[in-house]
């Protein structure tokens, strides 16, 4: 059996430990090894989790761990992946038994989809890539590696997010749009154009903010 390293200890660590408990896989591919994160007491005052293993500065894998990040920067998240992986650290994905993924869908290594997801049909979620609990990505739509999807958000047929790209809960894109590599969706938005690269969007309609 595989042993899980989660990389991330905080809030979103803890919400991953719960969701691998709930995953495809769990007690029969891997169970869970613990934690990596720069602060060792990162889980002080929490109960019930595994503990903190190490930095992903510093760590060595071992020959049966797999990991996945639980970080909410994609900056931290790319460099923590390159870390591991220029170790020989091998990423898998994370995905709840709860979420509901149609024909032909995809889930790229190291990528987490979480419980009442809803991939409906040729979706394809990138290396890395996080669609949070009760989202809804249409048919066709491609998340590309890095990006973040949070709660409650509804993404329509063949959308696509260019790398890095994060939408924050509540947030709709409608059909055949594209939100830009590092671009942002501002919470509760509604996104009727396409995004480009690097820009934050909010409102509805989601207009650019500075």
């Amino acid at each position: 059996m595989r042993h899980l390293v989660i990389i991330g200890a905080g809030g979103y660590g803890r919400e991953m430990f719960g969701a691998a408990q709930g995953a495809v896989g769990y007690g029969v591919d891997f169970d869970i090894k613990g934690y990596l994160d720069a602060k060792p007491d990162a889980l002080a005052g929490f109960r019930g989790y595994p503990s903190v293993l190490g930095s992903p500065e510093t760590y060595v894998p071992a020959a049966d761990d797999v990991f996945v990040t639980a970080l909410g920067s994609v900056e931290s998240r790319r460099r923590c992946v390159r870390l591991i992986a220029d170790r020989g650290g091998t990423f898998i994905p994370i995905v709840h038994r709860t979420a509901l993924l149609g024909p032909n869908v995809q889930v790229g290594d190291g990528a987490f989809v979480a419980p009442n997801v809803v991939l409906t049909a040729d979706v394809r979620i990138g290396r890395h890539a996080a669609v949070f609990h009760n989202t809804s990505v249409g048919h066709d739509s491609v998340l590309a590696d890095f990006t973040h999807v949070y709660a409650q958000c509804s993404i329509g047929g063949s959308v696509r997010l260019e790398e890095g790209a994060v939408v924050y809960p509540g947030s709709v894109v409608v059909p055949r749009r594209t939100i830009g590599r590092n671009a942002v969706v501002g919470a509760g938005s509604t996104v009727i154009l396409n995004v480009k690269d690097g820009i934050t969007v909010f409102g509805s309609p989601a207009r650019p903010v500075s």
